[in-house]
This record gives C-alpha cells, sequence and structure tokens, in this order.
C-alpha cells in the first residue's frame, strides 16, 4: 500500500509530524514531501521554498508516484496542494489531520481566511479526520458538518537528551541557577502576555516558599522588559528570563524543577481548546503542573489529579506543594495509562479498520 504523506511542517523540528510517519509506517511504505533537512531517502521529498513554490513541488512529486493508494494532509497548508493531488492521482483513501483549529470567523486575515477554506472543504471529503484531542473532535463535527466525530490523536511528546557531552554542558550552564532553598518553577511560553506570564511574575510573590521561575522559549523583547520591571518589586523570589534552549537543555531543566506551568490564552478556539505537547513533556519528566483552566488541560488535571488549573497561579502552586506526593504518584499512574506507544498503536488500530474494510 502506497501512502503520500503531504506536510509544510518542518522533520527536524515537528515532533507530531515525526509521530504520523512512524504511525502509517506501521500501516504500508510512506512516502513524504515536506521541509527540513535534505535526506538520501528517495521516498523523502524535502523542499524548503515559499509556500506558493511548496503547492506546485508538492504536486509534481505526487505526479512521479506511479500509484497512491493514501493520502495524508497534514494541517491546513497540505490541503491546498493536496486538493489537486486527489483530483489527479485519485487515491482510495484521504486522510486529514487538523492538528489546529483555526475557525474562518475567528482568523483575521485573508490568507487564513482562505486556509480555512480549503481546510473545511477537505475535511468533508476525507475518508478520516484526525484532530489533537476530544474537545475539538466534538466541535469539529459540529461546525464542519462531519458524518463522523474525528479520530483523537493526542499530542504526546517526551523529550530526548542528544548525547552525554550535551547533557554536561547543560547541567554546568545550568549549575549556577539551581538553589536548594528555592521552589524551581518553569514555563516555556517565553515572556508572552497573551498567555498570562506577567500574571503569573507578578503572583509569585503570594506562593507560601522562595520561588525561581524560568522562562524558557522565545519572546519578544517589550515583554521581557515589562516582566523584568515586575519582577523587580518582588524581593524574595526570582525570575530567570533564558530563551529558546535545546531539546538536551530543556529535558535537562525540566529535570530539576518542581513545578511546570502550562499556560495558553482563551482569546480564540484554536488557544481555548489547546491540545497541548508542553504538558506531556512535563508529565513524562515526573513534574506535576499548574494550569491555565482551560477545558483540555483543565479536564486533565481534574480526572488524572497530576496538576492544577488555575488561572491566577498562586493558588494552584501552593496547592501542588502541600500535597507533592499525592501529585507524583498519581503523574506515575498517568503516565502508566497514557503511554506513547499506545497513543500510536491506538491510531494505527483505528486506521488499519477503515482503509482494510
Amino acid at each position: 500500500m502506497n501512502i503520500l504523506l503531504i506536510s509544510y511542517g518542518d522533520l527536524d523540528y515537528d515532533g507530531r509530524l515525526r509521530s504520523l510517519i512512524s504511525v502509517f509506517e506501521s500501516v504500508g511504505k510512506v512516502y513524504t514531501f515536506t521541509r527540513g533537512s535534505k535526506s538520501d531517502n528517495k521516498r523523502r521529498g524535502i523542499c524548503n521554498v515559499s509556500y506558493p513554490l511548496f503547492i506546485k513541488k508538492s504536486i509534481d512529486f505526487s505526479r512521479k508516484l506511479k500509484k497512491i493508494d493514501v493520502l495524508i494532509l497534514d494541517n491546513r497548508k497540505a490541503t491546498i496542494p493536496g486538493f489537486f493531488i486527489q483530483k489527479i492521482k485519485h487515491p482510495a483513501y484521504v486522510i486529514q489531520d487538523c492538528r489546529e483549529l483555526y475557525l474562518m470567523n475567528e482568523v483575521k486575515h485573508f490568507a487564513g481566511k482562505v486556509g480555512c477554506l480549503f481546510e473545511r472543504m477537505m475535511t468533508r471529503r476525507a475518508d478520516v479526520v484526525i484532530c489533537a484531542n476530544k474537545e475539538r473532535a466534538e466541535i469539529m463535527r459540529g461546525k464542519y458538518g462531519l458524518s463522523k466525530i474525528p479520530l483523537t490523536y493526542e499530542n504526546l511528546r517526551k523529550l530526548q537528551y542528544s548525547s552525554d557531552e550535551d547533557v554536561e554542558t547543560a547541567r554546568v550552564k545550568f549549575a549556577p541557577l539551581i538553589n536548594d532553598d528555592e521552589i524551581r518553577i518553569l514555563s516555556s511560553s517565553g515572556c508572552s502576555f497573551k498567555r498570562t506570564n506577567d500574571l503569573l511574575v507578578k503572583n509569585l510573590c503570594k506562593v507560601n516558599k522562595k520561588c525561581r521561575l524560568f522562562l524558557v522559549g522565545s519572546y519578544d523583547a517589550s515583554e521581557a522588559d515589562e516582566i523584568r520591571k515586575i519582577a523587580e518589586n518582588d524581593k524574595v523570589n526570582t525570575v530567570s528570563i533564558l530563551g529558546q534552549l535545546n531539546q538536551t537543555e530543556l529535558k535537562y531543566l525540566i529535570s530539576k524543577i518542581h513545578i511546570g506551568i502550562v499556560n495558553y490564552g482563551q482569546y480564540d478556539t484554536n488557544n481555548r481548546l489547546c491540545a497541548s505537547g508542553k504538558l506531556y513533556e512535563f508529565l513524562y519528566e515526573g513534574v506535576p503542573v499548574v494550569t491555565t483552566t482551560n477545558p483540555p488541560l483543565k479536564r486533565i488535571c481534574d480526572e488524572s489529579g497530576v496538576g492544577v488549573a488555575d488561572d491566577e497561579y498562586a493558588e494552584g502552586i501552593n496547592t501542588v506543594l502541600a500535597n507533592y506526593e499525592a501529585f507524583k504518584r498519581n503523574i506515575e499512574t498517568f503516565v502508566i495509562d497514557n503511554s506513547i506507544k499506545g497513543n500510536d498503536e491506538k491510531l494505527i488500530s483505528e486506521i488499519s479498520k477503515i482503509i482494510r474494510s
């Protein structure tokens, strides 16, 4: 069975894309056309060009294949070339992965509205629609007029070390920031005000113990300046703005913290119903979380007891610290019940039933 997967994602940095490829390699022979580093793999087309040229080249790549049994479209930007490839190659099955949930009435710019239009059109043409959590699945069925509820493929993600040398480099880099008399907290959403990191910094003074907050991720310079001004008013706690870290650095630092912060805005459906891989990065390292009250995050915290959903942060942090070992035990159970292997095998089974029926 020949499978063609189209994605404008970068294979080097896109964890969900790599996971999808791995899943479908269990179903058939997978050809991919994506962005990323050049490869000698003849079944892998790589094209790091502008989006309009990517559309043309992905269609050209599909023409070279004698037969496509299954066409997989990964996210909105794959739907435009996918529309033409479906007409040219007539695959037996079309599968659409909707990792985001941007709705036409919420998108402000023209290009985004075109993307929404094509995504809606292709989801209706698709034999299988996949999304990233059950909250999105439920709303998509109604908003997109689907006959069946989409399959769910969660963004389960575990960080990996690259080498022992890089781990040692990370240890040396962060050693001056690790103090035994501080509760260490990490947010990997940079200094974003949209994700309320300003409120997080402001409310550190309400936490019952001395804290050091690590703000990790790319950030806007003006927002970082505002964060520093807020932090200057707190004479007890420390805020360290670290910027973007590589995977080894992030994994090492998470292994040294007590609480992870997972925060998203609630200003549109895509963010309100966030499908957070960041949540699992903390949980797979055994770290309890405090999250914003976005429905998917609150559901996981409430049902599994792996953290607390609290938009003001401080009360949630205090609750986790007061019951720390209980939260740690709950995480151990959660990780067993929500394994990456199990997540993959569930999707493989569901897809196989449909395309082999």
